[in-house]
């Protein structure tokens, strides 16, 4: 499937993670999971399966919800997922202003991210995504 939306790299994740270490005195810096991070990018692009994340809201959410349940990194893996779906948004024209409501669905995807309706995650990106 070839789309037309730019994807952030595992290196622009990697960075984009220091920069939460360096910015947190108590994150522990880490990397679990290179592998992890490089699945969750081709999931969204190319999907697995025969299964492909269809718009850029269903790519973002589910994004974020293989790079919070899959802790690729020793800590911090909630907040380099947010700053992550910030970025891809940014890279194809959009900014992403969410709520306090991201707070719960991130919790929600590190600890039962089974239980967590994407369609309604879906629903909530669209309205937080807005075109530059």
């Amino acid at each position: 499937m070839t789309d037309d939306l730019a994807y952030p790299s595992v290196e622009l994740i990697l960075d984009l993670h220091e920069q939460i270490v360096a910015e947190g005195n108590t994150t522990e810096p880490g990397v679990r999971s290179e592998d992890a991070i490089g699945s969750a990018l081709q999931y969204i692009s190319e999907g697995f399966f025969g299964e492909v994340p269809e718009t850029i809201h269903d790519k973002a959410v589910h994004l974020m919800r293989l790079l919070v349940a899959e802790h690729p990194f020793v800590d911090g893996n909630k907040r380099t997922a947010l700053r992550t779906v910030v970025v891809f948004y940014m890279l194809n024209g959009y900014t992403f202003d969410y709520g306090d409501e991201i707070r719960a669905l991130l919790h929600r995807f590190a600890t039962n991210e089974a239980a967590v309706d994407t369609d309604t995650a879906v629903i909530y990106f669209r309205a937080c995504a807005r075109r530059n």
